[in-house]
């Protein structure tokens, strides 16, 4: 956990001091960190990740988002699963019993409202890739700037759909780079 805390507070910190083309304020950097609830579930069979090793094991997962507060501007590091699975009852039920059940106890927008943040404050939304848990929300935030590995951005959704609305301002990194480690 540590590391990918580490990990997001880097990448914060190159995204939105290197794009926005002002100079480093005199408080340059990460001024706090919010780890939010974007869905939690169950694996119907982890083998799916790991062929041949716990066979029939399910397994809970919890689907974080973070939320930066940086010198910069507000950072949003995935945006989970969509918010209208909370309106769900019984969750999102998946059609391979063996991938993820998912349930979302509080919407992404009611946390961030819940902290005093709109949609529109938030200046730069990146995503590790783009699996339906990691990017259920994107649209919520149509002018912010998506940052998203080009191969990701990319590949298709259901019946080779654009997972992307294209409209929606993006910069599609060629690579990634790790930027720190944490220990």
């Amino acid at each position: 956990m540590n590391r990918v805390i580490g990990l997001v507070a880097a990448l914060s910190s190159a995204v939105l001091s290197s794009d926005f083309g002002h100079a480093q304020s005199s408080n340059p950097g990460v001024e706090k960190l919010y780890i939010l609830n974007c869905g939690e579930g169950v694996a119907g069979d982890i083998s799916r990740w790991s062929p041949g090793v716990n066979e029939g094991k399910s397994t809970d997962f919890v689907d974080n988002c973070y939320l930066i507060k940086h010198a910069r501007g507000w950072l949003l590091w995935d945006t989970g699963i969509p918010d209208a699975v909370a309106a769900m009852p019984n969750g999102l039920a998946p059609a391979d019993p063996k991938a993820v059940y998912w349930r979302r106890p509080k919407t992404l927008a009611a946390q961030l409202d819940q902290l005093g943040v709109a949609p529109s404050d938030i200046k730069a939304m990146a995503v590790s890739h783009a699996h339906p848990d990691h990017i259920g929300n994107v649209e919520m935030f149509p002018a912010t700037t998506l940052y998203v590995q080009k191969a990701e951005y990319e590949w298709p959704g259901a019946n080779n759909a654009p997972r992307f609305t294209p409209e929606h301002p993006v910069s599609k990194l060629a690579t990634v780079t790790c930027l720190a480690t944490a220990a």
